[in-house]
């Protein structure tokens, strides 16, 4: 069955905001009830103007699925998180006098950019009203966020500071919460 203009401008519309898979399902629904008002008697172009009303504004509608995005999600759960997690090594890098050790000014610089970004990019997941934006700044931060992580981890398990006392209250939030990421991000990269 051919569809009216109006369904496939709709859906195209659709299409450059929301999944594919997404769109396809909200594409069944809107053919049904195409289907049901033609069936109705009504014509053509009535069932479709009908059916799109029912479905509704499209950006209303994008900013619906938005809202629900699991990337988010995950982006609000590393945001809630994060200060005490950054407190915690925060804490630790005081406690074992992290500006004596021997890492070079662009591994601190780039570091704390990668830290920046990570924030920024979790920022904008949270708030940003589109879906596919809000799903590929997720999966840039809980990479960044990653990277910290294990960079962090790494660091001082080389160091041998890793069973340090203040270490020992830090790690395992960051373990905790590469954990966390980890198995978040295949859910994130799947609306991507």
């Amino acid at each position: 069955m051919a569809q009216p203009g109006l369904i496939e401008d709709y859906l195209t519309e659709l299409a450059g905001s929301l999944p594919a898979a997404i769109v396809a399902e909200l594409a069944d629904g809107l053919h049904e009830t195409y289907r049901a008002h033609r069936r109705a008697g009504l014509t053509r172009d009535d069932a479709a103007r009908r059916a799109v009303t029912e479905f509704g504004d499209p950006g209303t509608l994008v900013a619906a699925f938005a809202a629900t995005n699991p990337a988010r999600r995950v982006a609000r759960t590393l945001l809630l998180t994060g200060p005490l997690v950054g407190a915690a090594w925060a804490s630790s890098l005081v406690l074992l006098h992290a500006w004596d050790w021997h890492v070079t000014n662009w591994a601190r610089s780039g570091f704390g950019v990668v830290l920046l970004v990570g924030v920024a990019m979790l920022a904008a997941a949270a708030f940003t009203p589109g879906y596919r934006h809000a799903a590929r700044s997720a999966t840039a931060a809980v990479l960044a966020v990653l990277a910290v992580d294990v960079t962090m981890l790494t660091y001082l398990a080389t160091a041998g500071l890793l069973t340090t006392w203040p270490v020992i209250m830090a790690a395992p939030l960051s373990i905790a919460r590469s954990t966390f990421t980890l198995s978040k991000l295949p859910p994130i990269l799947a609306v991507c």
